[in-house]
């Protein structure tokens, strides 16, 4: 047996679970150590939201530190579930970041959200963060980044100073946005093959659907949810991808 654990890293606390957690699950079942490691999921105790903020909690149901400590709990379910271990790290979401010299809101709207590139001290600091805390032999797993959600392009942008990622996630369901991306037409990135049987695919939904307050932003109900990630999976969602010989030279 593979001794050498995995660590999936997940910008968001639903990243990993939605992204490819009947793979997670297949490689628990397997004997593997898995262990997911989120990083966006502090508390947030101010609460002066800004207008998108509240926005967004509309949206779940939920606010601020309330909101997250409802999200903790719903992923260390999602992982219970997928026979994974749990770690959450303190960074904020960007929906509650605030410029440290303007005091200004980092996003106030879907279009900063997913097109601003992220703050440099927070890349510096998740570096930093992971560079000290993963052990030194890993299978490590990190987002492709996406959809350029500003969260998941800081997570990107840490694992490539770090240098050891050895497979990727397709972010889901970002991924259904840009399923004609250039990287994929140039043939930068390849699936690693992977079968994934009906179990897996119901224990997949079963973790999917523990994040209660986040299924709204994507479906309307669970009959859609399962439907989306059997289409998923069917399409050959949910499988790593690794960076093909083109794509790490560049070209």
């Amino acid at each position: 047996m593979n001794t050498k654990p995995w660590i999936f890293i997940a910008p968001h606390l639903d990243d990993v679970a939605l992204s490819c957690g009947g793979l997670v699950w297949d490689l628990a079942r397997s004997g593997q150590s898995v262990s997911v490691w989120t990083l966006v999921a502090g508390l947030p105790t101010d609460e002066d939201y800004s207008p998108f903020a509240q926005q967004i909690h509309r949206v779940w149901g939920v606010a601020g530190y309330e909101a997250f400590r409802v999200r903790r709990e719903e992923d260390r379910a999602a992982c219970a579930v997928l026979g994974a271990e749990v770690r959450h790290f303190d960074w904020l979401d960007a929906i509650y970041r605030r410029d440290p010299n303007s005091g200004e809101p980092i996003v106030n709207n879907d279009d900063e959200l997913f097109n601003d590139p992220p703050e440099p001290s927070l890349v510096d600091e998740i570096t930093a963060a992971l560079q000290a805390e993963l052990p030194a032999a890993a299978h490590l797993v990190f987002p492709m980044g996406l959809g350029g959600h500003i969260d998941h392009q800081a997570v990107v942008q840490s694992g490539a100073r770090i240098g050891a990622v050895e497979y990727y996630y397709a972010d889901y369901p970002y991924i259904l946005r840009t399923f004609d991306n250039p990287e994929f037409r140039k043939g930068h990135w390849k699936s690693i093959p992977h079968h994934l049987d009906q179990e897996a695919l119901e224990i997949w939904c079963e973790a999917v659907l523990c994040h209660a307050s986040q299924l709204s932003t994507f479906w309307r109900d669970e009959a859609e949810t399962r439907l989306a990630l059997r289409n998923y999976l069917a399409g050959g969602g949910g499988r790593l991808m690794k960076r093909s010989i083109a794509g790490e030279k560049g070209d």
